[in-house]
Protein backbone atom coordinates (compact mmCIF):
# COMPACT_ATOMS: atom_id res chain seq x y z
CA UNK A 1 0.00 0.00 0.00
CA UNK A 2 2.77 2.19 1.04
CA UNK A 3 5.02 1.43 -2.23
CA UNK A 4 1.74 2.17 -4.47
CA UNK A 5 1.11 5.77 -2.69
CA UNK A 6 4.96 6.75 -2.89
CA UNK A 7 4.88 5.31 -6.72
CA UNK A 8 1.19 7.91 -7.43
CA UNK A 9 2.90 10.48 -5.53
CA UNK A 10 6.11 10.32 -7.95
CA UNK A 11 3.87 9.88 -11.62
CA UNK A 12 2.35 13.01 -10.12
CA UNK A 13 5.43 15.00 -9.63
CA UNK A 14 6.46 13.78 -12.72
CA UNK A 15 3.13 15.61 -14.41
CA UNK A 16 4.00 18.98 -12.80
CA UNK A 17 7.89 18.97 -14.07
CA UNK A 18 6.73 18.00 -17.52
CA UNK A 19 7.36 21.44 -18.44
CA UNK A 20 10.84 21.23 -17.59
CA UNK A 21 11.33 18.71 -20.47
CA UNK A 22 11.14 18.94 -23.83
CA UNK A 23 8.20 17.08 -25.57
CA UNK A 24 10.93 14.72 -27.91
CA UNK A 25 11.86 13.37 -24.39
CA UNK A 26 8.63 13.43 -22.30
CA UNK A 27 5.24 13.24 -24.98
CA UNK A 28 3.92 10.63 -22.66
CA UNK A 29 3.53 13.32 -19.75
CA UNK A 30 3.30 16.26 -22.42
CA UNK A 31 -0.54 16.59 -22.09
CA UNK A 32 0.00 17.85 -18.77
CA UNK A 33 1.59 21.12 -20.07
CA UNK A 34 -1.72 22.00 -21.94
CA UNK A 35 -3.25 22.24 -18.79
CA UNK A 36 -3.24 25.76 -17.17
CA UNK A 37 -1.03 25.69 -14.59
CA UNK A 38 -3.38 26.78 -12.03
CA UNK A 39 -5.61 23.93 -12.80
CA UNK A 40 -2.38 21.75 -13.64
CA UNK A 41 -1.60 22.40 -10.04
CA UNK A 42 -5.01 21.95 -8.37
CA UNK A 43 -5.65 18.68 -10.10
CA UNK A 44 -2.41 17.28 -9.27
CA UNK A 45 -2.87 17.95 -5.61
CA UNK A 46 -6.29 16.52 -5.54
CA UNK A 47 -4.64 13.72 -7.00
CA UNK A 48 -2.18 13.61 -4.48
CA UNK A 49 -4.77 13.89 -1.68
CA UNK A 50 -6.95 11.01 -3.22
CA UNK A 51 -3.91 8.94 -3.50
CA UNK A 52 -2.97 9.59 0.17
CA UNK A 53 -6.12 9.85 1.71
CA UNK A 54 -9.18 8.47 -0.97
CA UNK A 55 -10.04 5.65 1.32
CA UNK A 56 -10.65 7.91 4.24
CA UNK A 57 -12.26 10.22 3.02
CA UNK A 58 -15.41 7.81 1.26
CA UNK A 59 -15.07 6.08 4.93
CA UNK A 60 -16.46 9.38 5.86
CA UNK A 61 -19.03 9.79 4.15
CA UNK A 62 -21.57 7.56 5.05
CA UNK A 63 -24.45 8.29 3.28
CA UNK A 64 -23.20 8.03 0.28
CA UNK A 65 -21.79 4.48 0.99
CA UNK A 66 -25.80 3.87 2.07
CA UNK A 67 -26.79 5.23 -1.15
CA UNK A 68 -24.49 3.22 -3.46
CA UNK A 69 -25.22 0.01 -2.16
CA UNK A 70 -28.97 0.00 -2.16
CA UNK A 71 -27.75 1.01 -6.26
CA UNK A 72 -27.67 -2.66 -8.05
CA UNK A 73 -24.76 -1.78 -10.53
CA UNK A 74 -25.36 -5.33 -12.54
CA UNK A 75 -28.58 -4.41 -13.50
CA UNK A 76 -29.41 -3.99 -16.83
CA UNK A 77 -30.59 -0.63 -16.69
CA UNK A 78 -28.00 0.87 -14.51
CA UNK A 79 -25.51 -0.36 -16.91
CA UNK A 80 -27.40 1.23 -19.77
CA UNK A 81 -27.01 4.45 -17.66
CA UNK A 82 -23.63 4.30 -17.19
CA UNK A 83 -22.70 3.76 -20.68
CA UNK A 84 -25.04 6.12 -21.70
CA UNK A 85 -23.76 8.64 -20.03
CA UNK A 86 -20.43 7.75 -20.81
CA UNK A 87 -20.66 8.11 -23.71
CA UNK A 88 -22.16 11.85 -23.70
CA UNK A 89 -18.85 12.51 -22.15
CA UNK A 90 -17.39 11.23 -25.06
CA UNK A 91 -18.96 13.11 -27.51
CA UNK A 92 -19.27 16.23 -25.94
CA UNK A 93 -15.24 16.19 -25.26
CA UNK A 94 -14.20 14.58 -28.35
CA UNK A 95 -11.07 14.80 -30.18
CA UNK A 96 -10.92 18.23 -32.27
CA UNK A 97 -7.50 17.75 -34.42
CA UNK A 98 -6.28 14.99 -36.66
CA UNK A 99 -2.80 15.04 -35.66
CA UNK A 100 -2.65 11.65 -34.84
CA UNK A 101 -1.44 8.10 -36.96
CA UNK A 102 -3.27 7.92 -40.47
CA UNK A 103 -6.04 10.59 -39.62
CA UNK A 104 -5.46 12.86 -42.32
CA UNK A 105 -4.75 10.11 -44.61
CA UNK A 106 -8.21 8.05 -43.97
CA UNK A 107 -10.40 11.09 -44.12
CA UNK A 108 -8.90 12.59 -47.35
CA UNK A 109 -8.56 8.87 -48.64
CA UNK A 110 -12.81 7.75 -47.92
CA UNK A 111 -14.08 11.01 -49.20
CA UNK A 112 -12.89 9.54 -52.44
CA UNK A 113 -14.97 6.38 -52.07
CA UNK A 114 -13.00 4.78 -55.49
CA UNK A 115 -9.49 5.72 -53.51
CA UNK A 116 -10.33 4.15 -50.57
CA UNK A 117 -12.58 1.19 -49.47
CA UNK A 118 -10.86 -1.63 -48.80
CA UNK A 119 -7.56 -1.85 -46.97
CA UNK A 120 -5.55 -5.10 -45.69
CA UNK A 121 -4.35 -2.52 -42.78
CA UNK A 122 -7.97 -2.89 -41.07
CA UNK A 123 -9.91 -4.65 -43.33
CA UNK A 124 -13.68 -4.08 -41.88
CA UNK A 125 -13.05 -1.03 -39.99
CA UNK A 126 -12.19 0.83 -43.05
CA UNK A 127 -15.04 -0.81 -45.20
CA UNK A 128 -17.63 0.04 -42.83
CA UNK A 129 -16.28 3.78 -42.44
CA UNK A 130 -16.69 4.26 -46.11
CA UNK A 131 -19.40 2.71 -46.45
CA UNK A 132 -21.28 4.78 -43.36
CA UNK A 133 -19.58 7.84 -44.97
CA UNK A 134 -21.38 7.07 -48.56
CA UNK A 135 -24.22 7.22 -46.83
CA UNK A 136 -23.73 10.09 -44.83
CA UNK A 137 -22.41 11.83 -47.33
CA UNK A 138 -25.71 10.67 -49.70
CA UNK A 139 -28.19 11.82 -46.85
CA UNK A 140 -26.83 14.60 -45.20
CA UNK A 141 -24.47 15.72 -47.60
CA UNK A 142 -21.33 15.27 -45.05
CA UNK A 143 -18.19 16.42 -47.07
CA UNK A 144 -16.29 14.45 -45.27
CA UNK A 145 -15.59 11.01 -43.10
CA UNK A 146 -14.82 12.57 -39.54
CA UNK A 147 -18.60 12.66 -38.62
CA UNK A 148 -18.74 8.60 -39.36
CA UNK A 149 -15.95 8.08 -37.22
CA UNK A 150 -17.19 10.53 -34.21
CA UNK A 151 -20.44 8.42 -34.20
CA UNK A 152 -19.19 5.23 -34.78
CA UNK A 153 -16.33 5.67 -31.54
CA UNK A 154 -18.88 7.46 -29.24
CA UNK A 155 -20.75 4.16 -30.20
CA UNK A 156 -18.17 2.34 -29.24
CA UNK A 157 -17.54 3.68 -26.42
CA UNK A 158 -21.00 2.86 -25.12
CA UNK A 159 -20.34 -0.94 -26.02
CA UNK A 160 -17.17 -0.52 -24.20
CA UNK A 161 -18.40 0.49 -20.89
CA UNK A 162 -21.52 -1.76 -21.03
CA UNK A 163 -18.82 -4.96 -21.60
CA UNK A 164 -16.45 -3.21 -18.56
CA UNK A 165 -19.18 -3.49 -16.37
CA UNK A 166 -20.47 -6.92 -16.80
CA UNK A 167 -16.82 -7.95 -16.95
CA UNK A 168 -15.88 -6.68 -13.66
CA UNK A 169 -19.25 -8.30 -12.33
CA UNK A 170 -17.05 -11.80 -12.68
CA UNK A 171 -13.69 -10.71 -12.36
CA UNK A 172 -14.36 -9.09 -8.90
CA UNK A 173 -15.49 -10.85 -5.69
CA UNK A 174 -17.33 -8.02 -4.25
CA UNK A 175 -18.29 -4.29 -4.89
CA UNK A 176 -14.78 -2.71 -4.04
CA UNK A 177 -12.89 -5.30 -6.16
CA UNK A 178 -15.76 -4.61 -9.50
CA UNK A 179 -15.51 -0.78 -8.46
CA UNK A 180 -11.87 -1.04 -8.69
CA UNK A 181 -11.54 -3.14 -11.87
CA UNK A 182 -13.91 -0.25 -13.46
CA UNK A 183 -11.67 2.57 -12.37
CA UNK A 184 -8.74 0.83 -13.55
CA UNK A 185 -9.77 0.62 -16.72
CA UNK A 186 -11.53 3.32 -17.29
CA UNK A 187 -8.76 6.19 -16.24
CA UNK A 188 -6.75 4.64 -18.83
CA UNK A 189 -5.28 6.90 -21.43
CA UNK A 190 -6.66 4.38 -23.66
CA UNK A 191 -9.77 5.63 -23.47
CA UNK A 192 -9.15 8.37 -25.55
CA UNK A 193 -9.71 6.37 -28.73
CA UNK A 194 -13.62 6.66 -27.77
CA UNK A 195 -13.56 10.53 -27.98
CA UNK A 196 -14.24 10.67 -31.51
CA UNK A 197 -11.46 9.53 -32.00
CA UNK A 198 -10.44 9.13 -36.30
CA UNK A 199 -8.27 6.47 -36.90
CA UNK A 200 -8.83 2.54 -36.90
CA UNK A 201 -8.47 1.36 -33.77
CA UNK A 202 -11.50 2.61 -31.61
CA UNK A 203 -13.84 -0.93 -33.15
CA UNK A 204 -10.91 -3.00 -32.11
CA UNK A 205 -10.53 -2.01 -28.65
CA UNK A 206 -14.39 -2.85 -28.14
CA UNK A 207 -13.37 -6.15 -29.54
CA UNK A 208 -10.30 -6.59 -27.74
CA UNK A 209 -12.71 -6.30 -24.32
CA UNK A 210 -15.45 -8.23 -25.75
CA UNK A 211 -12.74 -11.14 -26.36
CA UNK A 212 -11.58 -10.99 -22.30
CA UNK A 213 -15.19 -10.78 -21.62
CA UNK A 214 -16.27 -14.00 -22.73
CA UNK A 215 -12.71 -15.58 -22.04
CA UNK A 216 -13.33 -14.76 -18.38
CA UNK A 217 -16.53 -16.72 -18.68
CA UNK A 218 -15.44 -19.48 -20.69
CA UNK A 219 -12.99 -19.98 -17.77
CA UNK A 220 -15.86 -19.88 -15.64
CA UNK A 221 -17.71 -22.32 -17.35
CA UNK A 222 -20.72 -20.13 -18.40
CA UNK A 223 -19.95 -20.55 -22.01
CA UNK A 224 -18.40 -22.77 -25.53
CA UNK A 225 -15.26 -22.00 -26.19
CA UNK A 226 -16.07 -20.98 -29.82
CA UNK A 227 -17.46 -17.81 -28.17
CA UNK A 228 -14.36 -15.88 -27.38
CA UNK A 229 -13.03 -17.35 -30.63
CA UNK A 230 -15.28 -15.91 -32.72
CA UNK A 231 -14.58 -12.21 -31.08
CA UNK A 232 -10.91 -12.54 -31.15
CA UNK A 233 -11.32 -13.79 -34.84
CA UNK A 234 -13.59 -10.63 -35.84
CA UNK A 235 -11.68 -8.57 -34.01
CA UNK A 236 -8.21 -10.00 -36.56
CA UNK A 237 -10.86 -8.15 -39.03
CA UNK A 238 -11.34 -5.14 -38.08
CA UNK A 239 -7.45 -4.85 -37.14
CA UNK A 240 -4.79 -7.80 -38.16
CA UNK A 241 -2.30 -6.13 -34.72
CA UNK A 242 -4.47 -8.23 -32.90
CA UNK A 243 -3.19 -11.31 -33.99
CA UNK A 244 -0.89 -10.78 -31.48
CA UNK A 245 -3.74 -12.26 -29.11
CA UNK A 246 -4.24 -15.61 -30.75
CA UNK A 247 -1.59 -17.53 -28.12
CA UNK A 248 -4.07 -16.32 -25.07
CA UNK A 249 -6.88 -18.06 -27.02
CA UNK A 250 -4.67 -21.05 -27.76
CA UNK A 251 -4.03 -20.92 -23.69
CA UNK A 252 -7.49 -20.65 -23.24
CA UNK A 253 -8.21 -23.57 -25.39
CA UNK A 254 -5.98 -26.22 -24.51
CA UNK A 255 -4.60 -25.28 -20.58
CA UNK A 256 -5.13 -27.59 -17.85
CA UNK A 257 -8.75 -28.01 -17.33
CA UNK A 258 -10.21 -27.51 -13.68
CA UNK A 259 -9.53 -30.05 -11.20
CA UNK A 260 -12.80 -32.68 -10.99
CA UNK A 261 -14.64 -30.38 -13.80
CA UNK A 262 -13.79 -29.17 -17.14
CA UNK A 263 -15.52 -26.27 -18.31
CA UNK A 264 -18.63 -27.53 -20.59
CA UNK A 265 -20.02 -25.89 -22.99
CA UNK A 266 -23.05 -23.94 -22.43
CA UNK A 267 -22.58 -24.98 -18.93
CA UNK A 268 -24.55 -21.98 -17.23
CA UNK A 269 -22.05 -21.13 -14.05
CA UNK A 270 -21.11 -23.57 -11.67
CA UNK A 271 -21.12 -21.93 -8.30
CA UNK A 272 -17.37 -20.54 -8.43
CA UNK A 273 -15.58 -17.69 -8.97
CA UNK A 274 -12.94 -17.76 -11.32
CA UNK A 275 -10.02 -17.11 -8.49
CA UNK A 276 -11.13 -20.30 -7.01
CA UNK A 277 -10.82 -22.73 -9.68
CA UNK A 278 -7.88 -24.71 -9.28
CA UNK A 279 -5.54 -26.07 -12.42
CA UNK A 280 -3.80 -29.63 -12.84
CA UNK A 281 -0.83 -29.81 -14.99
CA UNK A 282 -1.94 -31.98 -18.09
CA UNK A 283 -2.84 -29.77 -21.22
CA UNK A 284 -5.49 -30.91 -22.94
CA UNK A 285 -5.77 -30.56 -26.80
CA UNK A 286 -8.92 -32.44 -28.00
CA UNK A 287 -11.14 -32.41 -31.12
CA UNK A 288 -13.76 -29.95 -30.16
CA UNK A 289 -11.19 -27.84 -28.29
CA UNK A 290 -9.31 -27.43 -32.32
CA UNK A 291 -12.96 -26.92 -33.74
CA UNK A 292 -13.82 -24.33 -31.68
CA UNK A 293 -10.72 -22.39 -32.47
CA UNK A 294 -10.44 -23.49 -36.37
CA UNK A 295 -13.70 -22.93 -37.73
CA UNK A 296 -14.64 -19.59 -36.41
CA UNK A 297 -11.08 -18.52 -37.87
CA UNK A 298 -11.30 -20.53 -41.15
CA UNK A 299 -14.84 -18.57 -41.94
CA UNK A 300 -13.91 -15.36 -40.77
CA UNK A 301 -10.72 -15.51 -42.67
CA UNK A 302 -12.75 -16.74 -45.65
CA UNK A 303 -15.52 -13.72 -45.72
CA UNK A 304 -12.71 -11.28 -45.49
CA UNK A 305 -11.14 -12.45 -48.19
CA UNK A 306 -14.54 -12.86 -50.16
CA UNK A 307 -15.25 -8.95 -49.00
CA UNK A 308 -12.13 -7.83 -50.30
CA UNK A 309 -11.83 -9.61 -53.50
CA UNK A 310 -15.66 -8.39 -54.00
CA UNK A 311 -13.67 -4.62 -54.19
CA UNK A 312 -10.75 -6.02 -56.66
CA UNK A 313 -8.51 -6.04 -53.51
CA UNK A 314 -7.90 -9.82 -52.82
CA UNK A 315 -5.23 -11.81 -51.41
CA UNK A 316 -2.72 -10.66 -54.54
CA UNK A 317 -2.93 -6.78 -52.79
CA UNK A 318 -2.11 -8.42 -49.44
CA UNK A 319 0.66 -9.83 -50.91
CA UNK A 320 1.79 -6.98 -53.01
CA UNK A 321 0.30 -3.11 -51.97
CA UNK A 322 -1.12 -3.75 -48.81
CA UNK A 323 1.48 -6.07 -47.45
CA UNK A 324 1.79 -5.99 -43.79
CA UNK A 325 4.48 -3.74 -42.07
CA UNK A 326 3.73 -0.59 -43.10
CA UNK A 327 5.79 2.06 -45.50
CA UNK A 328 8.58 -0.17 -45.93
CA UNK A 329 6.90 -3.50 -45.64
CA UNK A 330 9.66 -4.04 -42.21
CA UNK A 331 7.50 -5.76 -39.42
CA UNK A 332 9.89 -5.52 -36.43
CA UNK A 333 12.39 -2.51 -34.60
CA UNK A 334 15.60 -3.57 -36.52
CA UNK A 335 18.27 -5.01 -34.45
CA UNK A 336 21.04 -3.31 -35.04
CA UNK A 337 21.07 -0.82 -37.97
CA UNK A 338 18.31 1.33 -39.39
CA UNK A 339 18.12 0.61 -43.12
CA UNK A 340 14.58 2.85 -43.93
CA UNK A 341 13.19 6.20 -43.40
CA UNK A 342 10.22 4.70 -41.34
CA UNK A 343 12.40 3.10 -39.08
CA UNK A 344 13.49 5.43 -36.35
CA UNK A 345 16.08 3.54 -33.57
CA UNK A 346 17.58 -0.12 -32.70
CA UNK A 347 15.78 -2.01 -30.91
CA UNK A 348 18.38 -1.59 -27.84
CA UNK A 349 18.94 1.92 -28.24
CA UNK A 350 17.90 4.70 -25.85
CA UNK A 351 15.41 6.17 -28.18
CA UNK A 352 13.71 2.84 -28.20
CA UNK A 353 13.31 2.78 -24.55
CA UNK A 354 12.54 5.98 -24.18
CA UNK A 355 9.59 5.72 -26.77
CA UNK A 356 8.63 2.23 -24.70
CA UNK A 357 8.16 4.30 -21.60
CA UNK A 358 6.24 7.34 -22.85
CA UNK A 359 3.98 4.75 -24.35
CA UNK A 360 3.48 3.27 -21.04
CA UNK A 361 3.17 6.24 -19.33
CA UNK A 362 0.78 8.19 -22.19
CA UNK A 363 -1.99 5.28 -22.06
CA UNK A 364 -0.97 3.30 -18.63
CA UNK A 365 0.79 5.21 -16.25
CA UNK A 366 0.46 3.34 -13.02
CA UNK A 367 -0.46 -0.24 -14.45
CA UNK A 368 2.50 -1.85 -15.31
CA UNK A 369 4.67 -0.22 -12.56
CA UNK A 370 1.88 -1.53 -10.02
CA UNK A 371 2.23 -4.76 -11.45
CA UNK A 372 6.05 -4.52 -11.01
CA UNK A 373 5.54 -3.63 -7.54
CA UNK A 374 3.06 -6.26 -6.90
CA UNK A 375 5.79 -9.02 -7.89
CA UNK A 376 8.23 -7.87 -6.20
CA UNK A 377 6.79 -7.40 -3.31
CA UNK A 378 3.79 -9.24 -2.69
CA UNK A 379 4.36 -12.41 -5.36
CA UNK A 380 3.68 -15.22 -2.59
CA UNK A 381 0.21 -13.93 -1.68
CA UNK A 382 -0.92 -14.92 -5.49
CA UNK A 383 -2.58 -18.19 -6.35
CA UNK A 384 -0.26 -19.93 -8.63
CA UNK A 385 -3.00 -21.89 -10.37
CA UNK A 386 -5.51 -19.48 -10.70
CA UNK A 387 -7.41 -19.96 -13.97
CA UNK A 388 -7.92 -16.29 -14.12
CA UNK A 389 -4.70 -15.13 -13.35
CA UNK A 390 -2.54 -16.98 -15.78
CA UNK A 391 -4.88 -16.11 -19.01
CA UNK A 392 -4.72 -12.43 -18.31
CA UNK A 393 -0.88 -12.68 -17.70
CA UNK A 394 -0.73 -14.50 -20.94
CA UNK A 395 -2.81 -12.18 -22.65
CA UNK A 396 -0.87 -8.68 -21.40
CA UNK A 397 2.42 -10.34 -21.86
CA UNK A 398 0.91 -11.03 -26.10
CA UNK A 399 -0.10 -7.33 -26.16
CA UNK A 400 2.87 -5.92 -24.14
CA UNK A 401 5.40 -8.11 -26.74
CA UNK A 402 4.00 -6.41 -29.32
CA UNK A 403 4.56 -2.76 -28.03
CA UNK A 404 8.15 -4.11 -27.45
CA UNK A 405 9.22 -5.18 -31.66
CA UNK A 406 7.13 -3.65 -33.28
CA UNK A 407 8.12 -1.32 -35.83
CA UNK A 408 5.60 2.17 -36.09
CA UNK A 409 6.14 4.09 -38.93
CA UNK A 410 5.46 7.52 -37.22
CA UNK A 411 7.14 6.46 -34.06
CA UNK A 412 6.19 5.82 -30.83
CA UNK A 413 4.27 9.83 -30.43
CA UNK A 414 2.33 9.32 -33.80
CA UNK A 415 1.44 5.85 -33.30
CA UNK A 416 0.61 5.81 -29.77
CA UNK A 417 -3.16 4.93 -30.57
CA UNK A 418 -1.96 1.70 -32.38
CA UNK A 419 -0.05 0.23 -28.98
CA UNK A 420 -3.03 1.96 -26.85
CA UNK A 421 -4.99 -1.55 -26.40
CA UNK A 422 -2.14 -3.18 -25.14
CA UNK A 423 -2.83 -1.23 -21.71
CA UNK A 424 -6.39 -2.68 -21.89
CA UNK A 425 -5.32 -6.70 -20.48
CA UNK A 426 -3.01 -5.45 -18.38
CA UNK A 427 -4.70 -3.16 -16.60
CA UNK A 428 -7.36 -6.39 -16.44
CA UNK A 429 -4.67 -8.47 -14.72
CA UNK A 430 -4.02 -5.36 -12.05
CA UNK A 431 -7.74 -5.91 -11.19
CA UNK A 432 -7.43 -9.31 -10.64
CA UNK A 433 -3.66 -9.07 -8.87
CA UNK A 434 -4.03 -6.25 -6.55
CA UNK A 435 -7.50 -7.41 -4.26
CA UNK A 436 -5.13 -10.46 -3.47
CA UNK A 437 -1.63 -9.05 -3.21
CA UNK A 438 -3.50 -6.37 -0.48
CA UNK A 439 -5.52 -8.95 0.95
CA UNK A 440 -6.92 -6.85 3.56
CA UNK A 441 -9.59 -4.29 2.79
CA UNK A 442 -8.30 -1.33 3.57
CA UNK A 443 -4.70 -1.77 2.46
CA UNK A 444 -6.60 -2.68 -1.06
CA UNK A 445 -8.69 0.32 -0.94
CA UNK A 446 -6.15 2.60 -0.12
CA UNK A 447 -4.12 0.82 -2.90
CA UNK A 448 -6.70 1.24 -5.64
CA UNK A 449 -7.40 4.65 -4.92
CA UNK A 450 -3.90 5.83 -5.79
CA UNK A 451 -3.68 4.29 -8.96
CA UNK A 452 -6.85 5.36 -9.93
CA UNK A 453 -6.31 8.61 -8.42
CA UNK A 454 -3.08 9.26 -10.41
CA UNK A 455 -4.44 8.16 -13.57
CA UNK A 456 -7.72 10.27 -13.87
CA UNK A 457 -5.73 13.37 -13.30
CA UNK A 458 -3.16 12.31 -16.08
CA UNK A 459 -6.43 11.11 -18.11
CA UNK A 460 -8.01 14.83 -17.80
CA UNK A 461 -4.79 16.54 -19.27
CA UNK A 462 -5.38 13.98 -22.20
CA UNK A 463 -8.33 14.89 -22.70
CA UNK A 464 -8.07 18.17 -22.04
CA UNK A 465 -4.96 18.31 -24.92
CA UNK A 466 -7.30 16.31 -27.86
CA UNK A 467 -10.04 19.16 -27.19
CA UNK A 468 -7.94 21.79 -28.82
CA UNK A 469 -7.65 22.05 -32.26
CA UNK A 470 -3.98 21.89 -32.69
Amino acid sequence: MLALRVLASLVIALHLAAPLFSEEIAWGLWPATYLPSPLRILLALAALGLAWGGDRLWQALPGANAALARVRFTSPSVRLAISLLAGACFYIFRIRHLGWGDAKLLVKGLADPYRLTYVWQAPLDVFLHAKGWQLGNALFGWPDPVPVYRILSTAAGVAFVWVLTGLAAGLGRNRAERAAAVGLVLTLGTMQLFFGYVENYSLMTLGVLIYAYLALRRLRGEIALVWPAIALAVTHAFHPSTIILAPSLLYLAFAPAPVGQAPQPGLRGNGRHPGDVPRTGVWRIDARSVLSVAVPYGLVFAGVVALMTSGDHGLDALMGVDFPGGGDRIWFVPLFEITTKWQHYTMFSVGHLVDIVNQQLLVAPMVWPSLILIALLACRRLPREDATGRFLLVMAGCHLLLTLVWNADYGGQKDWDLFSPAALPAALLLAWALPRALAERTAFRAGAWAIIATQAFHLLAWIWRNTLAS
